[in-house]
């Protein structure tokens, strides 16, 4: 088979794969099922009503021609030196990915993109005051009443402790990341996906779909063979600049209020 038809194949067997896309990777919509998730996490970490991690990881790309229409090229430059999508993703603690966005090119930081994110205004209305329900974000996100972020200059032993526990739990999108670019070699930096950035994230969301498949079923990649990934935050060397949100105040108080929920 020539090189043109394996990739019109793979396009098309992509595609329609993405059509169960939304039964594969689901936020949870109910309360059960954040429940279920809640003690996940709790279990596993000592962590209370953390619904899932959230973190943003890079994919290379080839350089969009900058004839295509409504296309700017430099703008898949990410600032790491390649092009590249900057796909968002939440998982929870089995490391299954609950939701996935690979529509944003390289430049995009982590929370801009969580900004027009479709979970944070699905989580935003269901908000309720003094209901125990958080994803977990590194530095590179805002401190929001529904997304934790770590302490920036912890000042006792609990909010030491608060860090700590915060960082062992966050590591599972990063561990997520590295498992699914480990399975599927195409996503990782040296192997370059040569498509336009569509079909490339269409392919984003068929690897995710797969490695969901494979995790709900019990079948593990081991850590020898797993690749590492870049756990640097977008704004690596900030002094936390997205604290003056109009939810910073409620979300320190959240944050507080899990620090003061802390079992371990």
């Amino acid at each position: 088979m020539s090189l043109p038809s394996v990739s019109r194949n793979i396009k098309h067997i992509c595609r329609l794969v993405v059509e169960h896309k939304n039964f594969e990777i689901s936020f949870p919509n109910a309360a059960d099922h954040y429940n279920s998730i809640k003690r996940g996490f709790h279990n596993k970490f000592g962590i209370k009503g953390v619904i899932g991690t959230i973190d943003c990881t890079h994919v290379a790309i080839i350089a969009p021609p900058s004839s295509t229409p409504g296309v700017v090229s430099n703008k898949y430059m990410n600032r790491k030196g390649f092009y590249s999508i900057n796909v968002e993703a939440i998982c929870d603690d089995a490391l299954i990915f609950r939701n996935i966005n690979a529509r944003f090119p390289g430049s995009c930081h982590d929370a801009g993109i969580w900004t027009t994110s479709p979970i944070r205004i699905k989580v935003i209305t269901e908000h309720v005051s003094g209901v125990f329900k958080w994803l977990l974000g590194d530095s590179g996100y805002p401190l929001e009443p529904w997304l934790l972020t770590p302490i920036a200059s912890p000042a006792s032993a609990n909010e030491l402790l608060f860090n700590k526990v915060h960082i062992k739990a966050r590591n599972g999108i990063e561990r997520a990341f590295g498992i699914l670019k480990s399975r599927f070699r195409c996503l990782s930096k040296e192997r370059v996906l040569r498509y336009s950035h569509t079909n490339a994230a269409f392919i984003v969301y068929t690897c995710a779909i797969f490695h969901n498949i494979l995790q709900k079923r019990g079948i593990y990649i081991t850590e020898e063979t797993m690749l590492p990934e870049d756990s640097t935050p977008d704004n690596a060397g900030a002094n936390e600049p997205m604290e003056l949100t109009e939810y910073y105040s409620e979300g320190g108080r959240a944050r507080q209020s899990c620090l003061n929920a802390l079992t371990i």
